[in-house]
């Protein structure tokens, strides 16, 4: 085989990972990469203006894709990474950064500088805390090694993003790649055990002694693809099923065994049923704070059976279960359903009336000011949750807005529902839908973002523009933070800084910056307007964006029930 340099040969890997679709940011440092990202005719690239912009688009893509790959130049540009990166990692969403870095002869190295050659920084170090796999690629004859350790280490047990950094004289290096040292994986660590007869006959065990048992489903179901196993297995066994955020998607609302999601934020109902149930049985949930309320209190007189495939989760997590299954639910829904058809458990009917009762009184929340004549944030998510089809990506991004979208959001089966949930960044939705429409370009794509949101990645409006994306961007925009300016209120007497109008937060005229970028965008400004609207958002060819007006006094619903607190004075 001829010699090649080694950026061409890392960019010709790219393609046998199921990446079609490289975002680049151009810089110094990566130049080379981007020509050979460039030449190569099985990749196309799109360039956004941020690079978080770009690590929030390759990690959504990867969430769709199965795989996603990134490159930005070195310094500030691979510093800009770290928020996406890190939404990757605590999402376990499987995807590769490529970084540029100085050549080596202009290295720091261990030389007493703080810095020697030009936007050097030691970006390996920043990013291993939120890598499963970050390298220094120093050595050519590195290059197969470290690249398919990093791809191999980014896809196997819990995936998570992985980092190479390539100094300048290494991408241009030639090698030859058949004459290169491969990477062998070793045996797995993850913990992961075998799963043998008796665990699946001790859950099935406890099925049968127990009175009222709930099915818990988290982000591990779509992360080890097993939705549609879930929702077969939970039609079998006629048990009921509730989720956190991440799994919210799975299940739709008409589904009788489907309760709602818990949390402080969530469904009243499902909490309800969760503090009602017997047993437990945890599906790819690693019980996370916003999920659980209190720990004192969340399923307090039920055994739970938890399944993950990280040990360190189901050890040193905030729930303690009674029994701890570390596996892939791959390899366990399979044998569940298996042992669903020998069974075939009667249903539990006395625990199914009393939660389809409670799913009754209990599912829908509002806190929708009395007699207000902005939007209502709930009749909007339930108004647009009907006109979506099953093909719809819906791509959220935090606080309030965030809130209100879970609470309310109506799935039909087929359609996504992503946010980055464990990293929870303000500005994700809207480069992470550009990402959920590179990956998905025959599925109608919706954002759903705050104003504070919107505006930490306004700049891609240009890269949705140029592109004509057809992304439609609801902004519910009440001019402040509400996700802390109510809590401020409370905590420091009536007051707060820095989270609304007149009080150094005010959101800018998303119309006219949209129309500005040549988007097509209009104010939805009263709750009468709401239905045509959408109709007119939908019937609209090409990106559209809407300024949602919600009342500035709005609050999210809160389920504070169970929560450990004193009581006010």
């Amino acid at each position: 085989m001829d010699e090649i340099t080694v950026a061409k040969y890392l960019v010709s890997r790219i393609p046998e990972t199921g990446v079609s679709v490289v975002p680049v940011l151009q810089g110094g440092a990566i130049m080379k990469f981007i020509d050979e990202v460039g030449e190569n005719p099985a990749l196309t690239y799109i360039s956004p203006n941020h690079e978080q912009a770009l690590s929030m688009m390759v990690e959504a893509y990867a969430r769709l894709n199965g795989f996603g790959v990134g490159m930005v130049t070195s310094g500030p540009g691979a510093q800009n990474l770290a928020t996406g990166i890190a939404c990757a990692y605590y999402d376990s969403t499987p995807c590769l950064f490529i970084t540029g870095q100085v050549g080596m002869f202009h290295s720091k190295a261990n030389r007493a500088v703080r810095q020697r050659g030009f936007q050097e920084t030691d970006v390996v170090s920043m990013m291993k805390p939120i890598t499963k796999y970050a390298v220094l690629l120093d050595r050519a004859e590195d290059a197969r090694y470290v690249f398919e350790k990093a791809l191999y280490l980014a896809k196997s047990g819990r995936p998570g993003p992985v980092l190479i950094d390539v100094p300048y004289n290494v991408q241009r290096a030639m090698i030859d790649p058949e004459k290169l040292r491969t990477f062998i994986p070793e045996e797995d660590s993850s913990g992961s055990i075998l799963i043998n007869e008796g665990v699946i006959h001790n859950i099935f065990n406890d099925l049968e002694e127990k009175e009222r048992p709930i099915i818990l489903i988290g982000g591990g179901v779509h992360i080890s693809n097993q939705a549609e196993k879930v929702r077969e297995l939970v039609s079998k066994l006629q048990i009921p099923v509730v989720a956190t955020w991440p799994a919210v998607d799975i299940f739709e609302i008409e589904n009788p065994m489907y309760i709602g999601n818990i949390g402080r934020a969530g469904n009243k109902s499902a909490n309800r049923a969760i503090r009602s149930s017997d047993l437990v049985i945890a599906l790819g949930t690693r019980f996370a704070t916003k999920a659980i309320i209190d720990e004192k209190n969340f399923a307090k007189d039920a055994k739970i059976i938890a399944i993950d495939i990280d040990s360190g989760e189901l050890n040193d997590g905030l729930i303690v279960p009674q029994v701890k299954i570390c596996c892939d639910l791959k390899e366990l829904l399979p044998r569940l359903l298996k042992m669903a058809d020998e069974v075939n458990l009667p249903p539990k009917v006395e625990w199914l009336k009393s939660v389809a009762k409670t799913k009754a009184q209990h599912l829908k929340n509002n806190t929708t000011p009395p007699g207000t004549v902005y939007v209502d944030p709930y009749e909007f998510t339930e108004k647009l949750s009907k006109v979506l089809d099953s093909n719809t990506i819906i791509v959220g991004d935090t606080g309030t807005n965030l809130c209100w979208f879970t609470q309310a959001y109506q799935a039909k089966f087929g359609q996504r529902f992503i946010s980055s949930w464990g990293n929870s960044p303000m500005g994700y939705a809207l480069p992470a839908s550009i990402g959920a429409y590179l990956a998905k370009r025959d599925a109608t794509i919706v954002s759903i973002s705050g104003d504070g949101g919107v505006q930490m990645n306004i700049q891609e409006f240009q890269t949705i523009a140029l592109h004509k994306l057809p992304i439609k961007i609801f902004i519910l925009n009440n001019n402040c933070y509400a996700n802390v300016k109510f809590p401020a209120i409370e905590q420091f007497q009536g007051r707060f800084h820095a989270l609304g109008k007149g009080m150094g937060y005010e959101a800018p005229d998303f119309v006219k910056i949209a129309q500005a970028y040549g988007l097509t965008s209009f104010a939805l400004e009263k709750k009468d307007d709401l239905e045509a609207t959408i109709k007119m958002v939908f019937e609209t060819p090409g990106p559209v964006v809407v300024d949602v007006k919600v009342d500035p006094e709005q609050v999210a619903f809160e389920d504070l029930e169970l929560i450990s607190i004193p009581p006010k004075k």
